[in-house]
Formats: C-alpha cells, structure tokens, sequence
C-alpha cells in the first residue's frame, strides 16, 4: 500500500477533527477550515505526514531498532496487533502501565517472570502440579498475556514509538519525551503537535481512518521515478538558461568597453 488518496482517506473520515473551541491552537495549522463548527483536516498535509512516517519506520527498521506500537482504544486494538506482528515489532493494546519506560527494568522483570511461567506450564514438570496450583498458575499467566503479551520480545528500550492516537495515551508521550524517545503519533485537532516528533493530522475516533492510516506507514516508501518526458524537459531547458546567461555576459561587456571609451574622450 502507498500514500493513501485523499478520496481514501475523506471515506475513512479522516478529515473531522473536533469542534473548534477544542481545537489546540498550534493544531491550526493543520487545519483546512471550519465547517458547522467543526475542524476539518488538511488531508495534503496528513498524506505529507504519512510518507514521512514511512522513511522514519523504513530508516529504523533497516537499523534493527526496536519499535513499539501503542493503541489501547478498544476499537484499534486488533489492527494495531495486526499490524505490529506484521513487522515484528513489539505492542500494547490494553493499558499504558505507569514507568512502562521509566521503570523499565520493572517490565523488563515482568517480562523475564512471564517466559519463565509459560515455560514451566509447558514442561512436564509441571504435570506433578495439583489441579488447583495449575489453575492458579495460570490465570498468573492469563494476566501476564493480557497486559505483556505484546512486550514477549523486547529485549531492550523501545528506540521508537508509534502511537494509534496521541490523545489516549498522553502517559506514553510524557514518558517518551523524558527519555528522549521520538515519536511517531496520529495527532487530532485536540492535541498539540508539537509533542510529536512526527505527527500525522487525522481524526484518531474514526477506526476505518486510524487502520487505512497504521497499515500504510508500515510499508516501504515510494520512490519517485523520473519519466522520459520530465528527462526531455531538463535537457531542453539547459539550453535557454546557457542563451539567457551569455546575452547577460554579451550586454555587460558591450556596457563596458562604451564606458571606457567615454571615459577615454
């Protein structure tokens, strides 16, 4: 998938941002204008976005980098595992644990206790284990899936975030701000941009618009190929720029040599 269309992105409802006495002042500009009172997003501006999100992604991943997605709304869940897993890439759906980057070595515990208990439960030794203590091992276990799950890989500190909406999980931001993270983010009219490193203006409540716009920032960005056409325009145009430059060098000496010779009478 590349750059979506401005038509793909308008029927997924990416353009209605929120009522303009919400509307975050620095988020403005992202704005093409008010219609009954509501925001309406410049859709350029968030086709720009995406594909600049792209090489950001593009550029981290050829590095090796570890990336972490973040969409705990209930209506973004699924596709933002879907698309997370699709890269490998780490992700959280269910809810932003206060110190998930502050108090990494926490997590990074949680995560270890996790592996273990699941590798325990699948060994046989855990067959000697009565019905009750396997019970309750594994509702331990249910829980850790539910909030860690998404996290069963992370080795290291995320080198970067990307979030479904940056509205819902302002904590992530805060956390990732402190510690230098950067940020790729879809950014409605509510929220200031500038906490971003790389905002994308769209309306975060519409789920159609969030997937369209989550699925195609993971793919490679496009590269521009120059046509014959574009290629016949440039060699046409050298020649006018040479003409043009030796007229200029032609008048400027014929000025000269008349000065001389006034100056000379």
């Amino acid at each position: 998938m590349a750059v979506p269309t401005l038509i793909e992105l308008a029927e997924a409802g990416a353009h209605f941002g929120h009522h303009r006495s919400l509307t975050f002042p620095k988020a403005k500009e992202f704005v093409y204008m008010i219609k009954s009172n509501v925001a309406l997003i410049n859709l350029e501006q968030t086709q720009e976005a995406i594909s600049a999100a792209q090489s950001m992604l593009a550029e981290y991943r050829a590095a090796n980098k570890n990336i972490l997605f973040v969409g705990t709304k209930r209506s973004v869940r699924n596709s933002l595992k879907e698309v997370a897993e699709s890269i490998g890439a780490s992700y959280i759906t269910e809810r932003w644990f206060g110190g998930t980057l502050t108090n990494f070595e926490t997590i990074l515990a949680n995560i270890k206790k996790m592996n273990e208990l699941e590798e325990f439960l699948s060994d046989d030794k855990s067959g000697k284990l009565t019905k009750k203590e396997r019970l309750r091992h594994q509702n331990q276990l249910n829980r850790y899936h539910r909030f860690l799950g998404g996290l069963k890989t992370l080795k290291r500190m995320p080198d970067l975030i990307v979030l479904a909406s940056a509205t819902e999980d302002k904590i992530a931001i805060d956390e990732a701000t402190q510690l230098h993270i950067p940020i790729i983010a879809i950014t409605d009219t509510d929220m200031n941009p500038d906490r971003i490193t790389c905002p994308i203006p769209a309306n975060d409540d519409a789920p159609k618009a969030v997937d369209l716009i989550l699925r195609s920032i993971v793919e490679a960005p496009t590269k521009k190929v120059t046509t014959k056409t574009e290629e016949t325009v440039v060699v046409e145009e050298k020649p006018k720029k040479t003409v043009k430059k030796a007229k200029e060098t032609v008048a400027k000496k014929t000025t000269a040599k008349k000065a001389a010779k006034v100056s000379k009478k």
